[in-house]
């Protein structure tokens, strides 16, 4: 007896040996606070560059010492940071944020996207949408690429996480960049109309985190794969 029972450990023990010799050494991942402080020192850099490349408005001095230019700007910037870090913990098992710091995400978004409609001037064609987006295409094509690297930038750091939930994942990664990408252009386009902002740079945005859901549900479950 105590013979059969030395040879099935010792088979137990031959099987984890080979499973363990093909078995590829885990990557560390870094904790949650490092992750967003690399992609918002690599987006930071980014925008700048672009703002190098780009100008900012001739005015600007003048322009963000009011509240309501000050209160977008902040209030997407917060916005790009508080999705950031959802799709950092949603990516990382056990590290998801609790439904109070969603909630407050929500209500930072939410809050962005009635500031224009309460503090900045309609235009002649009011709430024209095809208006809008004509006259603005410029700024719809900057924002996007300018959202673009920061996207990429997130989405190589979470390939690296093990999300549970990608679709959730992709969702707030591309709400996180191509909301620093609407900020770049708003420093840099001299149109704060209402309808320009909300169509040509708050619109792209909502476009691309409709579009990030679904990359984000195939990139970022690689892992299961």
């Amino acid at each position: 007896m105590k013979a059969k029972i030395k040879n099935i450990n010792q088979v137990h023990g031959e099987l984890v040996d080979q499973i363990l010799s093909r078995t590829a050494p885990a990557e560390r991942v870094w904790p949650a606070w490092i992750q967003w402080l690399a992609w918002l020192g690599l987006s930071l850099a980014c925008m700048a560059v672009l703002l190098l490349k780009m100008g900012v408005l001739n005015n600007w001095g003048l322009l963000y010492r009011q509240m309501p230019p000050v209160a977008f700007l902040g209030t997407a910037l917060l916005g790009s940071a508080l999705a950031a870090w959802e799709a950092i913990t949603s990516s990382l098992p056990g590290r998801q944020t609790g439904g109070r710091f969603r909630i407050f995400s929500f209500l930072v978004l939410l809050a962005l996207l009635l500031i224009p409609f309460l503090f900045f001037v309609r235009g002649a064609e009011g709430l024209d949408l095809m208006a809008a987006c004509r006259n603005g295409w410029g700024c719809i094509q900057a924002a996007s690429l300018a959202g673009l690297l920061p996207w990429v930038f997130l989405g190589f750091i979470l390939s690296k996480n093990a999300s549970f939930h990608p679709g959730w994942t992709g969702a707030w990664s591309g709400l996180s960049a191509f909301l620093l990408g609407a900020v770049t252009i708003q420093i840099h386009c001299p149109d704060w109309e209402m309808g320009h902002m909300v169509f040509a740079h708050l619109l792209p945005v909502a476009f691309f985190a409709f579009l990030t859901t679904f990359a984000g549900a195939f990139w970022f479950s690689r892992w299961k794969r």
